[in-house]
């Protein structure tokens, strides 16, 4: 069983576009049972470019195969408080999205207090709230200096029974990561695309990271994710390789931690049958 906790797609104008049966066939590939595909709002920075995804595109994009596919909402700041928090209820209350992807590196700190409402309303239905950390996104006037884990420490102590997901283990600020989720039992790293970082870095990154993970916050707070379909066989291939890690480690990064996030109850954390 895996469940991938962080996959995207584009906007059905871009050349990267996978339809939902491509995406799908790409997961049966690698071996992948459910993936979460993330909301996406770059504010006025995807509004120019046209690449924000609304809710409706990513709940039609889910309900084609809702026993493999998750949706999540999104949220920026530049929306107003009312606006971001109305889009979340809606998204989760009436089109059956299960979680809110933000975007910092889109020109915000996470700990701004135009996002507090959100987090309080995340609290209020239940759901969790995963922050893209570390790397920036190769995006057009996206700022590395929104993307360092420490401004999530506000979020963790202001909000200490959210739900919050350190995407890209907030490489290369591991450490914050770390030291950020260390005595919060609600914070978990996931590991997606740390393969890609290490081919363009040219050293170690993916099985070191996930072994500092591993030692500072235990297998139970990471979590799978790839962050696309090219690198799902590599990272869980990683996963289960790493000799530090039982197999009873092994489950819970690969989908015991995802399914106790996003709530999946016992008949979808079956694996599925071949």
């Amino acid at each position: 069983m895996i469940i991938d906790i962080h996959n995207h797609i584009s906007v059905k104008h871009s050349p990267y576009y996978l339809s939902s049966q491509e995406l799908v066939a790409a997961m049966d590939e690698a071996g992948v049972d459910r993936a979460v595909i993330l909301g996406k709002d770059y504010g006025s920075l995807g509004d120019v470019r046209n690449e924000n995804l609304t809710d409706e595109e990513v709940a039609e994009y889910v309900l084609d195969f809702p026993d493999r596919l998750i949706g999540f909402t999104a949220a920026h700041p530049e929306r107003g408080k009312k606006a971001a928090v109305d889009r979340v209820v809606h998204a989760i209350q009436t089109l059956g999205l299960r979680g809110i992807k933000l975007n910092p590196a889109a020109g915000f700190f996470p700990n701004d207090r135009a996002l507090y409402p959100v987090y309080e309303k995340a609290l209020e239905l239940g759901v969790p709230v995963i922050f893209h950390s570390g790397i920036k996104p190769p995006a057009q006037g996206c700022r590395l200096k929104y993307c360092s884990p420490v401004y999530l420490d506000d979020v963790v102590v202001d909000f200490p029974e959210l739900r919050v997901i350190i995407a890209h283990a907030g490489y290369p600020w591991v450490e914050e990561t770390i030291m950020v989720g260390l005595y919060a039992e609600n914070v978990f790293a996931d590991i997606s695309t740390l393969n890609q970082v290490e081919t363009v870095l040219g050293y170690p990154v993916m099985v070191p990271a996930l072994h500092r993970l591993f030692l500072s916050l235990g297998s139970g707070r990471i979590v799978f994710g790839s962050d696309g379909v090219f690198n799902m066989s590599e990272i869980a291939e990683a996963v289960k390789g790493a000799d530090f890690l039982s197999d009873a480690d092994k489950e819970n990064i690969l989908w015991k931690n995802a399914a106790a996030i996003l709530g999946l109850n016992q008949g979808s954390d079956q694996p599925r049958q071949e």
